[in-house]
């Protein structure tokens, strides 16, 4: 019966509402450096005037359970399945560490689509391995955009437009995953709506909800469940209390928001979830297994 409920939740909720933003991986200085330019980006794709086209993940953020707890899952791997569910993978060339994500995102075919870099353009006829390393690959494969922009300058519209033009061209030119949920970026707005139908529910009838969508296995169930839950918990949509997860006002809020795109295009329809709802109802209370309409 849970394989149903499952079903029902991604073919009339969540399968209308996974793609409704444009979804950016926002790689570049550690969280822990005040003053990066990738906090910078973040602050001005998130203000309240872009707020609606945009949603950005981090991936340290992300995955700091499933990295230092039992799963012992490595960053390259987890960031590639995060980012093949995004559609926009926006680089900032300004540390170590970022440049080892260049090097890592650069040579993957399927990445290096996604990929748009933010360098500082005072190194732009820098003879260095960054430029005739993995910013030529790009050029020569013609894939990724490469911004220069002025570091010092970078809130200003001029330098920000020059970020969002590449952010909507790759857009344009790639394509997230079909809707299933197995991807960790795609499956947070599944678990979403299934905590707000079941509340409260439990780590492992929500590991076992995204199994029965997506038909994986139970493992990659497990961390795929395991990051969207970091999400949403670092967006302080969702608590866990004795019984399970529930969500916060503000996560009841977001889930709310996911049923219009716009002012009036209706995207989930509210009979959906009370049709869910009797399922769930029928099954928890009555045992019993529900009649199927369409």
């Amino acid at each position: 019966m849970w394989d149903i409920i499952a079903k029902e939740i991604h073919k009339r909720i969540y399968s209308t509402v996974y793609d409704y933003k444009t979804t950016i991986f926002l790689c570049g200085a550690g969280t822990e450096v005040p003053h990066s330019i990738r906090r910078k980006i973040d602050k001005l794709l998130t203000s309240s005037q872009y707020s609606f086209w945009y949603e950005l993940f981090y991936p340290e953020d992300l995955f700091q359970e499933l990295l230092y707890g039992h799963e012992h899952q490595d960053l390259i791997t987890l960031e590639n399945v995060l980012a093949e569910g995004v559609d926009v993978i926006v680089l900032v060339i300004e540390s170590y560490g970022s440049v080892a994500e260049l090097g890592a995102f650069a040579s993957n075919d399927k990445l290096r689509k996604k990929l748009l870099c933010v360098v500082d353009k005072k190194y732009k006829k820098t003879k260095s391995f960054i430029n005739y390393g993995p910013l030529r690959l790009l050029k020569d494969k013609r894939e990724g955009y490469i911004v220069y922009s002025d570091f010092k300058n970078i809130t200003k519209e001029n330098e920000f437009e020059k970020i969002r033009k590449g952010i909507n061209k790759i857009k344009r030119n790639t394509k997230k995953k079909s809707p299933a949920v197995t991807n960790v970026i795609q499956a947070h707005h599944f678990i979403l709506a299934s905590v707000y139908l079941l509340e409260p529910i439990s780590k492992s009838r929500l590991i076992s909800l995204v199994k029965f969508a997506s038909g994986i296995a139970e493992e990659k169930a497990t961390a795929i469940t395991t990051g969207a839950l970091s999400i949403l918990s670092k967006k302080k949509e969702i608590y866990l209390q004795p019984k399970g997860f529930c969500l916060t006002p503000k996560g009841m809020y977001h889930f709310k928001s996911l049923g219009r795109r716009g002012w009036t295009r209706k995207v989930y329809k509210v009979t959906d979830l009370d049709y869910i709802r009797v399922i769930i109802l029928n099954k928890e209370l009555r045992g019993k297994n529900y009649i199927k309409y369409v």
